[in-house]
């Protein structure tokens, strides 16, 4: 029983104090990692901040959130399911729905939301997780954001909040709409929130470089009452994508590791940022901000914990493996001719996806675009652009042509940006989840590689194919899921089993085990086969 409260010695367990090399480099990796995995849905936030103002307008953006009304933060909440972007995303929009004056009660229930559920998020937790346990943490992240959102707005938004002077309004001219959208996306880095996505990118840098690997195999298992408190202190700096953390979640369900710790990972992890807290603090000092943090962390536990009394009991001990917390600590070692920026590229580069490759190249060309435009200071300035125009009614009357530039009401406005939202995600659902036999195609080529890899005991690239391998198998039942509608129980179970099979050949190659990893590619091949003719032969 003397296990039960420790967080320390799991398997690989190398303890907190290590080399420099090790630690320095470790947080470098863990926040180019970072950096990487937020672009799309960075670009995709502060995109969505330029259509808020430009094309929706301040005016509008009050109405559809119900400023002046105590149903707000419903409808943040509302709003934030809809925007596929993530914690860091986050902030621009939440950025220009202070501009608009909206209650900031009401914008923080978006940014605990917006990240957490969203359609790439819930396709996605549908097939790592069941629907009933999906259900039960959006249910709970329902209550955790707008009860906070409601408390805020009765406690502070009402003493502390200040009304913009002038409401601005968006263009009626659809160029300068355009002009409103491009200048808001490219200043979105620029000013203050620089600084909030910084902090968060150094606390992730600070978690990989001093928690040791392996620490958290024994603490979060779920008869340690202590493992949604342990998460929870962990997952305060990290930083998770919305598609990662359902991922995560479900290899912790899957390992039999903690519920409650599960939900404080997807809650204070990709939900929550040290950027989200550092705009509170800013904006309204200590107090708040301790407030904010104490209703955050503590209905998140208190969910958490009723999670691991409720629901499915897990079976996982202090001598089990999982590798759901692998990507928030340190390596297990950094050799030094490992210890340069060149490993880290490399390293990144190995294993970034084509949307996150596209997602960096727009980041940047974002951030190069806002430091001229800051430079230039006014001179190619947009404000003018929104100041309070003429009437919609005599501005209608001007237009020679409004059935092509129509003037939406709030109502209509959300019918069509959902319409288009759902839309988009459903393509970019269809592009990273292609069909099951493109991925059994690459598959069999990734397989060989692996095989080869073994024989020749190249750790190194074992890993290397395996990560590949494991992300394919991994996208199967969400592929199957939505072009069917639904995935079999036998199907699940068959990934699963192929996942299981990679995780312990890994294990073996990373203690040096090469005579038993090879004895176990007639075990992974056998698994892998059964799968393969599972999916290709079942309707």
């Amino acid at each position: 029983m003397k296990h039960r409260f420790l967080i320390a010695d799991g398997p690989g367990y190398t303890g907190f104090l290590t080399d420099f090399n090790t630690t320095f480099w470790s947080g470098v990796l863990r926040v180019a990692e970072a950096m990487v995995a937020a672009a799309p849905f960075l670009v995709a936030g502060v995109f969505a901040a330029g259509i808020l103002r430009g094309m929706v307008g301040a005016d509008r953006t009050r109405k559809i959130l119900g400023v002046g009304h105590w149903t707000g933060p419903f409808r943040a909440w509302a709003l934030g399911i809809l925007l596929p972007i993530c914690s860091l995303g986050a902030l621009p929009v939440a950025r220009e729905l202070r501009r608009a004056g909206v209650p900031s009660g009401t914008v923080l229930s978006f940014v605990l939301v917006a990240p957490v559920l969203n359609p790439v998020s819930i396709i996605y937790g549908l097939s790592h997780i069941t629907p009933i346990m999906l259900v039960y943490f959006g249910v709970g992240t329902f209550v955790v954001s707008v009860g906070i959102g409601l408390i805020w707005n009765r406690v502070i938004a009402d003493n502390q909040d200040v009304e913009p002077e002038q409401i601005e309004r968006a263009p009626r001219d659809s160029v300068n709409r355009l002009l409103v959208v491009g200048d808001t996306a490219a200043r979105g880095f620029v000013g203050p929130v620089f600084i909030d996505y910084g902090l968060a990118l150094l606390a992730v840098g600070f978690l990989g470089a001093f928690l040791p690997h392996g620490v958290l195999q024994t603490g979060l298992t779920r008869d340690n009452a202590l493992a949604p408190i342990i998460m929870g202190l962990v997952a305060i700096p990290v930083y998770v994508t919305p598609t990662e953390v359902m991922m995560h979640f479900g290899h912790i369900v899957q390992d039999g590791y903690s519920l409650g710790a599960a939900f404080a990972l997807i809650l204070l992890g990709a939900g929550a940022n040290v950027g989200v807290a550092n705009w509170l603090r800013r904006d309204y000092g200590l107090k708040p901000l301790m407030l904010f943090v104490s209703l955050l962390i503590g209905s998140t536990l208190v969910i958490g914990i009723t999670a691991d009394r409720t629901l499915i009991h897990g079976n996982a001990t202090a001598t089990d493996h999982t590798h759901a917390f692998d990507p928030f600590t340190r390596l297990a070692n950094v050799e030094s001719a490992q210890a340069n920026l060149v490993w880290v590229i490399r390293k990144v580069s190995k294993t970034i996806r084509t949307d996150e490759a596209y997602g960096l190249g727009l980041l940047l060309i974002i951030i190069f675009a806002g430091l001229i435009l800051k430079i230039s200071g006014k001179r190619l300035s947009v404000e003018h652009l929104l100041e309070d125009q003429q009437d919609e009614s005599e501005a209608s009357n001007e237009l020679t042509n409004p059935k092509w530039d129509p003037a939406l009401s709030p109502t209509q406005l959300v019918a069509a940006g959902t319409l288009c939202v759902i839309s988009l995600a459903i393509a970019g659902l269809y592009l990273f989840y292609p069909s099951a036999d493109s991925l059994f195609d690459d598959m069999n080529s990734i397989r060989t590689y692996v095989y080869d890899s073994v024989k020749q005991e190249d750790v190194t690239e074992t890993k290397r194919r395996l990560n590949q391998w494991r992300t394919h198998a991994g996208k199967l039942t969400t592929s199957v899921l939505i072009r069917t509608g639904e995935v079999s129980a036998k199907r699940r179970e068959c990934v699963d089993e192929v996942l299981y099979s990679l995780d312990t050949l890994e294990n073996h190659i990373a203690t040096g085990k090469f005579q038993e990893a090879k004895s176990l590619i007639v075990y992974v091949e056998k698994v892998y086969g059964r799968c393969r003719t599972e999916f290709r032969n079942q309707p």
